[in-house]
């Protein structure tokens, strides 16, 4: 097991860690790295590979709960409400996975950038992982 505090999926009988989660996404590029502990992850990735990246949440979560494109529900807004930067929640155009592991729900939002800069030609997502509620698994 990688470090960290394990939830156990009691459909797929596995546990799981944001680090293991993390781990099935080797080979793609991280551009930035700003947190990563047992409860928060918070990352930057290409834009480029984006849905490389949704297809190991897909497998690890099940489909996306909130599609970009979509506005937010109030219960997507009540997930997201302490991860939303200042604004809170989560806005149309990001994505949001959501998944609960014997107890312990996990969301990830994919947040695309909109501000492209001559250094930024190819365009970057903010990815941010978090545990809700920790409890005994």
């Amino acid at each position: 097991m990688a470090g960290g505090v394990e939830y156990y999926d009691i459909q797929r009988r596995e546990r799981m860690t944001l680090q293991e989660i993390l781990e099935k996404c080797a080979g793609l590029r991280i551009d930035q790295e700003i947190c990563n502990n047992e409860l928060y992850v918070e990352l930057v990735f290409f834009s480029e590979e984006i849905e490389r990246w949704q297809e190991v949440f897909t497998e690890v979560f099940g489909p996306a709960i909130k599609l970009s494109g979509v506005e937010p529900t109030e219960e997507h807004l009540n997930l997201t409400k302490n991860y939303g930067g200042v604004l809170g929640g989560i806005l149309s155009d990001q994505t949001l996975f959501e998944k609960t592991f014997n107890g312990c729900t996990i969301i990830a939002m994919f947040w695309p950038w909109h501000s492209y800069t001559e250094e930024d030609e190819e365009g970057k997502v903010t990815l941010k992982m978090a545990v809700l509620r920790k409890v005994k698994c």
